[in-house]
């Protein structure tokens, strides 16, 4: 089983969130991180994202590959969210 523990440490709205988090296997932590977004507002209604994410990997784990590709993957699913159509 996976587990993330996540803890958020700073918002301002519109331009930066950041948080830390650890991963679970099981009952062995793999992995912890801190994560910045930042959010800059751009020509024409768009908004540059800046995703910086230092991880350290614990006791042999080093699947950074697999991160990276769960990252993009949510990205992606959150780009395709926001190209949606929004409700009235």
């Amino acid at each position: 089983m996976h587990l993330c523990e996540a803890l958020y440490h700073d918002t301002v709205p519109g331009q930066r969130i950041v948080w830390s988090y650890a991963m679970h296997l099981d009952a062995q932590r793999i992995s912890v991180s801190l994560v910045t977004v930042q959010l800059e507002a751009e020509d024409h209604g768009r908004t540059r994202l800046t995703f910086t994410e230092q991880g350290a990997y614990l006791d042999g784990w080093t699947d950074v590959a697999g991160r990276e590709e769960g990252t993009r993957i949510g990205l992606d699913n959150l780009a395709q969210d926001l190209r949606r159509p929004q409700a009235a």
